[in-house]
């Protein structure tokens, strides 16, 4: 189950939770709650791990385009050797290679830049998803802090409301 599933769990769970009359608060199920808490730190391991497989491919992308064009340069260079041998093609061998060179160049450039670029969105997205998921962790704890809050003070009216009924029968006793 995806982070955004558990949270879209959790926004349900507290919108349908029971409302405090006269108040924002909500009773809410503490377990169920819990439940979903620790869903989602199972899953956020899993969407860094996909954050990462992201920039692997993308190293992968990078190492190979390199490779394909130090051996573009490899070929270039030993077309040139061969052409050099040759004194009538000298002049066009070495073009070649200067051409060869330049346009390895450009796309070891090329591809850096494409590199750069993929791991800043893969940076970004994993950065805007954390974020995502701390405010919604924000929410939840705010609501959670708000029943719990409610609780105690439900609790502790309940027990002077008890102690009040004690105090009145021990003074009638009297």
């Amino acid at each position: 189950m995806d982070i955004i599933n558990i949270l879209d769990r959790l926004e349900t769970l507290v919108n349908s939770s029971k409302k405090v009359p006269y108040t924002d608060s909500a009773i809410i199920d503490r377990k169920k709650i819990l439940d979903l808490l620790d869903q989602m730190r199972l899953n956020i391991p899993q969407e860094i791990k996909e954050a990462g497989e992201i920039l692997y491919q993308k190293d992968q992308i990078l190492n190979t385009a390199v490779m394909e064009a130090r051996s573009s340069k490899t070929e270039a260079e030993a077309e040139f050797m061969s052409k050099l041998s040759q004194s009538a093609l000298q002049q066009k061998a070495e073009e070649l290679f200067a051409d060869a060179d330049r346009k390895t160049q450009k796309q070891i450039e090329q591809v850096e830049k494409e590199c750069a670029a993929r791991r800043i969105e893969a940076d970004s997205y994993a950065l805007k998803s954390l974020r995502d998921l701390e405010q919604e962790l924000t929410k939840i704890s705010g609501s959670v802090r708000k029943g719990i809050e409610l609780l105690a003070k439900n609790a502790s009216d309940g027990q002077n409301d008890a102690n009040s009924s004690s105090m009145a029968v021990t003074q009638a006793a009297d």
